[in-house]
């Protein structure tokens, strides 16, 4: 019954897909009126052609036209088949060994939870894999909705056919929901780098740098002609980009006692992409922020966190003076993999931007987020353990509040920010735990120059868990980063 069910949804994927791809522009009479990039745009011109900086607010689709259905499925059954192709005959993994048989045992067992993978697995991989089914549609001309239902026909292939193992809901979700946050960020950021007017060596490095951000919109590029073909104006979307990097030491403490811990080293990003205050008709992801570390401080794996919302749908108030919102729902990405806990998510909420001027070189920002988490996962285990090779983890639900206040003084010259999460998390397959989560990071940045500065981060962690089986525990631990940042944007200065 399960296999009949996920097969009609499959076939629904596929009807879906066919209806939206139908809808091609019309005439070239409701062409919209295309100005240069980087000029302001007059008043004449309506808010869906140009943003507040004179950037396109749309991608041009005429120049950019809806691929037919057939290619973006045969891309993602061709990128299937490589993966495949690596798996089983340069790692030899023992999920890679498919054959007719095994496709006939996965078609009638049908999907289950009992998923073996390890956390990273999971809950990066998997959705970095999906960003890519999703970006096979979204680089051929699709929008984001139209490119969902691809990410979805790509990890049911890939569960049926790309494995021996029985297909997992896990990795379905995974795969096709975050999967889906990646992908739109990967396309907004690609299309902040990709210019189709530039030539020579610009052009060799704008494309190249997109390649390495996402390899398969490079390959949609090179099967349309777009890799080298030159514009006469600008085509794609665009808007301002802010892009932090910082380097530098990271202490991990024995609880909360200071200095405690072993001196490791840390690389941190922080990328915040689109003006929420800008008064307009918003599409999904026309502004997003993202948040990720990479780190030895944690023994067992690199990848300490990556986390981030992005703009579903939303409304401003505000005409650019005085204090300014925007209101909104929004998806979030949730991976915190360090010494006091593990946990994952696919939260979805409501949010309240708000900017508030204090002085002519000071103001405030709020970003408040309570968000439900229909599925998520957390360490099984009060404390977790090196999951590198096996699953220690357990699935439930629950919901988040995300805040994050941001005070800039003295013109950008002094930045004072904290971040901090609440999660409540109770599983419901696997080990029954409740596990209540507190997260703050408060952090402080001189900016010495133009775009470097030195700052501080101190983060707190608590993870307090309860079970029907075994004693609560909590567990305290703080961590500190002094680092040297680095920080490009192209906002409007004000």
């Amino acid at each position: 019954m399960k296999a009949r069910i996920l097969a009609f949804a499959f076939l629904c994927t596929l009807l879906f897909i066919a209806v939206t791809a139908s809808a091609q522009p019309s005439t070239a009479h409701d062409r919209e009126p295309i100005v240069p990039a980087f000029s302001k745009a007059p008043q004449a011109f309506d808010s869906t052609v140009l943003n507040s900086i004179g950037w396109l607010f749309n991608d041009d689709k005429y120049y950019y036209e809806r691929a037919p259905i057939w290619l973006p499925l045969v891309k993602i059954t061709l990128s299937n088949a490589a993966l495949w192709a690596v798996d089983r005959y340069v790692f030899n993994y023992d999920f890679s060994h498919i054959s007719l048989e095994s496709w006939k045992r996965n078609l009638q067992e049908g999907w289950t939870w009992n998923d073996s993978d390890r956390f990273g697995n999971d809950f990066f991989f998997h959705p970095y894999t999906g960003g890519g089914y999703f970006m096979d549609a979204r680089s051929l001309g699709y929008d984001f909705w139209e490119s969902i239902p691809f990410a979805l026909f790509g990890a049911v292939e890939w569960k049926y056919f790309g494995e021996n193992d029985q297909p997992t809901y896990p990795d379905l979700i995974n795969t096709t929901i975050n999967g889906t946050f990646m992908g739109e960020v990967a396309y907004r950021l690609t299309s902040d780098v990709i210019d189709d007017r530039a030539k020579g060596g610009e052009r060799v490095w704008r494309e190249a740098f997109a390649a390495l951000l996402s390899p398969s919109r490079f390959f949609s590029r090179l099967i349309t002609g777009k890799l080298w073909k030159i514009a006469d104006r600008p085509v794609l979307e665009r808007e301002p980009t802010d892009v932090s990097l910082s380097v530098g030491p990271h202490l991990v403490n024995n609880g909360t006692s200071f200095g405690t811990g072993p001196v490791k080293l840390s690389l941190n990003g922080i990328v915040e992409y689109g003006n929420p205050f800008e008064a307009r008709e918003h599409k999904p992801f026309d502004h997003f922020k993202l948040w990720g570390e990479f780190t030895n401080a944690y023994e067992r794996k690199y990848l300490g966190g990556v986390t981030g919302y992005g703009l579903l749908a939303g409304t401003n108030n505000g005409d650019g003076e005085g204090i300014q919102t925007m209101f909104g729902i929004f998806q979030h990405f949730d991976y915190f993999d360090n010494l006091t806990f593990e946990f994952g998510a696919v939260p979805i909420g409501l949010g309240l931007l708000t900017k508030i001027p204090l002085t002519s070189s000071h103001n405030i920002y709020e970003n408040v987020n309570a968000s439900f988490i229909p599925f998520g996962a957390n360490n099984a285990g009060y404390f977790p353990v090196d999951t590198a090779q096996s699953r220690d983890y357990s699935y439930g639900d629950g919901y988040e509040i995300m805040d994050e206040t941001g005070l800039n003084v003295f013109n950008n010259t002094l930045n004072l920010s904290l971040v901090g999460y609440y999660i409540y998390f109770n599983s419901y397959y696997g080990q029954v735990v409740t596990n209540n989560i507190l997260l703050l990071k408060p952090r402080i940045v001189l900016n010495l120059f133009d775009n470097v500065g030195i700052g501080l981060e101190h983060q707190i962690y608590q993870s307090h868990r309860t079970s029907p089986v075994l004693a609560p525990a909590t567990l305290n631990r703080t961590e500190q980063r002094f680092f040297v940042q680095w920080r490009w944007d192209d906002f409007p200065k004000q």
